[in-house]
C-alpha cells in the first residue's frame, strides 16, 4: 500500500474510531489555535476522561497542576540518576498549550485526567535528553518542504502559522487537517528510524493506556498526543477495536504485546506505583517549577512547537478579533528607542511598519496579522539593509517574552528552592522575572550590601547560574581589595531552580551543598599536602558564610603549612591569609586575628624554602624571583607591632645577596634590598661592576643583571650608579660578545614600561648629545655608506637573533 492510500485509509478509521466513542486531538505543541479548537471540542462532546501525553509519572502532580493560583508560564522538571549520572528534562506549559488549555477546561468540568505517555527514566535508557520526535521530524520532512515552497512559506514554522494560526475553521476540520499535515511528514521515515529513536516504543505505552480506559468507561475519551504520533495510534486502535489488519503496525503492535504480558508500563489508576520498567539503579523525581516564557523557544530536553511565544501570549490574552500588531510593533520601537543608539525608530516608520504588517496579511489571506506577517514588516520598514543590534534585540525580546509563571503558596518543592528564593527576595533582589539586572553593592558602607554579596557568591559557588560578578574585589584572587563596590548580574530563571533541585543529592539547604563541595575539594586535594589551595578554601568558605568551617580549615592549614615543601603554595596560603586580613571588615570575619597568627607561622617555613631555592637553575630562576617580589610585597605592609614578618623577610634576603646563591637570585635580592632601604645603593653599583669586569663571563654577569631588572626595574632609571655602571659594562664589552649578549640584555629591558623604556632612551642620548626628538627624526644627511653599514648591522643582529632560537626571518 502506498502512502496516499494508506493516508486516505488512516482518515476512515480516524472516522471510526470516533463512532467509538474515541476523539483524538492532534497538536502541535504550543499552538494557540489547538487550543482554541480543544475548547471547541470539548464544549461538543463532553468526554468522560481527557487523556494527554506525558510521562505517567506526572499524574501525581495533577492537584498542583489545576490549582487555580498556578499560572504559566509553568514547567515539570524531571530529575534522574543512573549509576551516579544525572540529567533532567522539562515539559513546559504556556497559557496558550493544548495541554495546559485540556488540564483546566477538564479540572473545570469535572473529568478524568491522566497523563499516559511512556515513564521518563524509560524514554532515556541511554540518553542524557529527550527531545520530541515530531518537531524535529516536521523541520526535516520533504513532504512538508515541498508544500512550504507551493505555498510560499520558508519553512515548516512559517507553514503551520499560514495553514493553521491564521485560519477560521470548526474544530473537527482543523484537527483532520492536521492530522494529514503530521501525517505526511511521519510517511517520510522508515519504520526502523522511528523504532530506533523512541517513538515507537512510547506509542505502544500510549495506545496501552487508551485500551485500559476504553475497557472501564463506554463515555468518550479525549486523546491529546503530538500530531505525528496519531497516525500510529489510530492504526494500532483499529487492530483492537475494530479488528481491522494493520500491515504497516506490526512493529507497534509486537511492542504492545510485549509490554502488556510484561507489565512494564504504568497503570493510569495508581499513578503513585513505581514503573516496573525503569532502568536498574535509576532515581527520578519530577517536581513543578515556574518557567521562563522564553526558553519556549530553545529548551532543554523538549522540543518547542511554536516560535516566538512572546507573541502568542500576546495573541492569546487579546480579546477575540482584536489586532495587537500595533501594540507589538510600539514596544519593538520603545525598546530600540530606550537604547539611545543612531538607529532610532519614528512615530511615521511606526505607522508604516503597523500598515505594513496588515497589508502583508491581507495580502497572504491571513484572518489576523502573524507572526511572519509582523516580522517581515519590522525587517522592511526598520532596517535598511541589515538589522540594527538595538532593533533586532528589541524584536528578540518582545517576540520571546520574558514572564515567570506562579505557583501556589505550600507547592512541593525541596526546600533548598524556597530557601534561595525567599533570601532573595528578603534581600530585595528581583525574582519576579527572567531578565538580567545589574546592581552595584557598596560593601565597604552598607551592611544590607554585604549579605548580598554574601548570598550572590554562594549562588555562584554552588554553581546554580543565577549571578555572576563583573567588577570588584577579588577575595579569591587578592586583587582588587581596595575597590568600594562590587558588580553583579543575576537573573532568576528556571534553569535556576532546575539546578538548585539537582543539588538537593548533595543537602537539603545552601549550606549543607556548599559544605558538601568544599569537602569535596578538600578531599581530592589531601594527598598534595598543598596548603595555598586550602587557603583557597578558606577563602572561598569565609566568601558564602562558612564560619564554622573556616574554623575547622584554618586549624587543618596550619598543620600543612609546617609540611608543605613547595614554595609557591605556602607562598600562596600567606598571600591568601593576609588578603583575607586586610578585607577582613568586608567579610566580617569573625576573630581574624588568626589570620595574621597563621601568616606569620608560615614565615619560617617560607624562608627556609627560599634558602632551598637558592640556587635554582636559569629555567626556574625566573619563578623564584617572581616568589621573592610577593614575598617582600606582603610583608611591605606588615601590621604587627615588632614587624616580624618584615625582618624576616629582610634576613632572607640578606642571605641570598651573598654568593652562594645563584647569581640572578643574588641580584633579585640585592635590588629588593635597595628598594626597601636596607641596601646601599652603591652595594648594587658595585657588585654590577664586578660581575662585568674585564674577564668575567658576561653570560652570568647577564643573569645577574636580568634579576635585577625583574625584581625592581625602576632603580635602572633612579639610580645613578647603577644606570652608569650597566652602561660603562655593556660598552666596554667586545663588539661579538655583545651581538651574542643582546637578546639577553634585550629581555632584561623589558621588565620596563613604555614610559620608563622612554625615559632611558633620553638619558643614552642626552649622554650622546642626542636630543629626544632627533631620535625621532629622520636625518636627510644619512649618506650611502651610513646605510650600507646599518643594513649589515642589521644582518649581523637577526641572524644572532636567529641563532638563539627566536622567530625572526631573515630577508636578502
Amino acid at each position: 500500500m502506498n502512502s496516499l492510500e494508506r493516508l486516505k485509509r488512516a482518515q476512515i478509521l480516524l472516522g471510526q474510531l470516533k463512532q467509538r466513542g474515541i476523539y483524538f486531538a492532534p497538536i502541535r505543541h504550543h499552538s494557540p489555535a489547538c487550543s482554541r479548537a480543544l475548547i471547541s471540542l470539548m464544549d461538543e462532546v463532553v468526554p468522560g476522561a481527557v487523556l494527554i501525553e506525558g510521562p505517567s509519572e506526572y499524574n501525581r502532580l495533577l492537584p498542583a497542576l489545576t490549582d487555580a493560583r498556578t499560572r504559566p508560564p509553568v514547567a515539570i522538571l524531571s530529575l534522574r540518576e543512573i549509576q551516579g549520572n544525572s540529567c533532567s528534562s522539562f515539559f513546559p506549559f504556556a497559557d496558550f498549550s493544548p495541554e495546559w488549555v485540556a488540564l483546566r477546561e477538564a479540572h473545570k468540568r469535572g473529568l478524568a485526567l491522566a497523563f499516559i505517555d511512556e515513564p521518563w527514566v524509560d524514554k532515556l535508557k541511554d540518553q542524557a535528553v529527550w527531545e520530541l520526535a515530531g518537531e524535529r521530524y516536521y523541520a526535516s520532512s520533504q513532504a512538508l518542504m515541498a508544500l512550504a515552497e507551493d505555498e510560499h512559506c520558508r519553512d515548516h514554522d512559517e507553514l503551520w502559522e499560514h495553514l493553521f494560526e491564521l485560519r477560521s475553521t470548526d474544530w473537527a476540520t482543523l484537527f483532520n487537517e492536521i492530522f494529514v499535515w503530521s501525517a505526511l511528514a511521519r510517511l517520510d521515515y522508515e519504520p526502523e528510524v522511528l523504532l530506533a529513536e523512541g517513538s515507537t516504543p512510547r506509542e505502544a505505552v500510549m495506545a496501552l493506556h487508551i485500551l485500559d480506559w476504553r475497557s472501564k468507561s463506554e463515555e468518550p475519551l479525549l486523546v491529546i498526543t503530538g500530531a505525528f504520533h496519531t497516525l500510529a495510534l489510530v492504526e494500532a486502535l483499529a487492530h483492537h477495536l475494530l479488528e481491522e489488519e494493520v500491515p504497516e503496525a506490526t512493529d507497534l503492535l509486537q511492542l504492545m504485546s510485549d509490554k502488556s504480558k510484561k507489565g512494564s508500563y504504568r497503570a493510569p489508576q495508581d499513578p503513585e506505583a513505581p514503573s516496573q520498567g525503569s532502568a536498574a539503579g535509576s532515581k527520578i523525581n519530577a517536581w513543578l517549577i515556574r518557567y521562563d516564557l522564553s526558553r519556549l523557544d530553545a529548551l532543554t530536553g523538549y522540543g518547542a512547537g511554536v516560535c516566538s511565544p512572546g507573541f502568542y501570549q500576546r495573541s492569546w490574552d487579546a480579546a477575540k478579533g482584536i489586532d495587537v500588531a500595533g501594540e507589538i510593533l510600539s514596544e519593538i520601537a520603545s525598546l530600540a528607542n530606550a537604547t539611545h543608539t543612531s538607529d532610532q525608530i519614528s512615530t511615521a516608520t511606526l505607522i508604516e511598519a503597523t500598515l505594513q504588517a496588515h497589508r502583508l496579511a491581507q495580502l497572504r489571506n491571513h484572518t489576523g496579522v502573524g507572526r511572519a506577517d509582523l516580522l517581515d514588516a519590522c525587517l522592511s520598514c526598520f532596517a535598511e539593509g541589515e538589522m540594527p543590534p538595538a532593533i533586532r534585540d528589541a524584536i528578540a525580546e518582545v517576540f520571546g517574552g520574558s514572564t515567570l509563571g506562579v505557583l501556589p503558596e505550600g507547592t512541593h518543592a525541596p526546600p533548598i528552592v524556597a530557601e534561595a528564593f525567599d533570601r532573595a527576595k528578603k534581600l530585595r533582589l528581583v525574582v519576579g522575572d527572567s531578565q538580567k539586572h545589574r546592581v552595584s553593592l557598596d560593601v565597604r558602607r552598607q551592611a544590607s550590601a554585604r549579605a548580598r554579596s554574601r548570598f550572590f557568591w554562594m549562588m555562584a559557588y554552588v554553581h546554580s547560574g543565577f549571578a555572576t560578578r563583573s567588577a570588584g574585589p577579588d577575595y579569591l584572587a587578592g586583587r582588587g581589595l581596595g575597590r568600594m563596590r562590587e558588580e553583579w548580574e543575576y537573573a532568576w530563571t528556571p534553569l535556576v531552580e532546575a539546578r538548585l533541585i539537582e543539588l538537593t543529592a548533595l543537602g537539603a539547604t545552601l549550606n549543607e551543598v556548599a559544605l558538601r563541595l568544599l569537602r569535596e575539594t578538600q578531599n581530592e586535594l589531601s594527598t598534595s599536602n598543598a596548603s595555598g589551595t586550602v587557603a583557597s578554601i578558606v577563602a572561598q568558605a569565609t566568601l558564602i558564610g562558612l564560619e564554622d568551617e573556616v574554623s575547622r580549615l584554618l586549624t587543618e592549614l596550619e598543620r600543612m603549612i609546617e609540611k608543605d615543601n613547595n614554595l609557591d603554595s605556602v607562598l600562596g596560603a600567606v598571600r591568601q591569609l593576609r588578603g583575607l586580613w586586610r578585607a577582613r571588615d568586608l567579610l566580617e570575619f569573625r576573630a581574624p586575628e588568626r589570620l595574621l597568627d597563621l601568616a606569620d607561622k608560615a614565615l619560617p617555613q617560607l624562608a627556609y624554602l627560599f634558602e632551598q631555592a637558592a640556587h635554582a637553575d636559569e629555567e626556574r630562576e625566573p619563578g623564584v624571583i617572581a616568589a621573592l617580589i610577593t614575598a617582600t610585597e606582603i610583608t611591605r605592609d606588615s601590621t604587627q607591632t615588632d614587624d616580624s614578618a618584615a625582618t624576616l623577610i629582610t634576613q632572607v634576603l640578606q642571605r641570598l645577596q651573598k654568593e652562594d646563591a645563584s647569581l640572578g637570585i643574588q641580584g633579585a635580592a640585592l635590588a629588593l634590598g635597595v628598594a626597601s632601604g636596607n641596601v646601599p645603593d652603591k652595594d648594587l653599583s658595585t657588585r654590577v661592576k664586578a660581575v662585568f669586569a674585564q674577564g668575567a663571563d658576561s653570560t652570568q654577569a647577564l643573569r645577574f643583571f636580568r634579576g635585577v631588572m625583574q625584581a625592581a626595574p625602576d632603580l635602572f632609571i633612579h639610580t645613578p650608579e647603577l644606570f652608569e655602571a650597566i652602561e660603562t659594562a655593556v660598552l666596554e664589552l667586545e663588539p661579538d660578545i655583545f651581538l651574542e649578549q643582546l637578546p639577553g640584555l634585550r629581555q632584561a629591558f623589558l621588565h620596563l614600561r613604555p614610559l620608563e623604556t622612554a625615559k632611558v632612551a633620553e638619558k643614552i642620548a642626552a649622554k650622546a648629545g642626542v636630543s629626544a626628538a632627533m631620535l625621532t627624526r629622520s636625518s636627510p644627511e644619512v649618506s650611502a655608506r651610513d646605510l650600507d653599514l646599518g643594513v649589515k648591522l642589521e644582518r649581523k643582529l637577526l641572524e644572532s637573533l636567529a641563532r638563539d632560537c627566536l622567530p625572526i626571518e631573515v630577508k636578502a
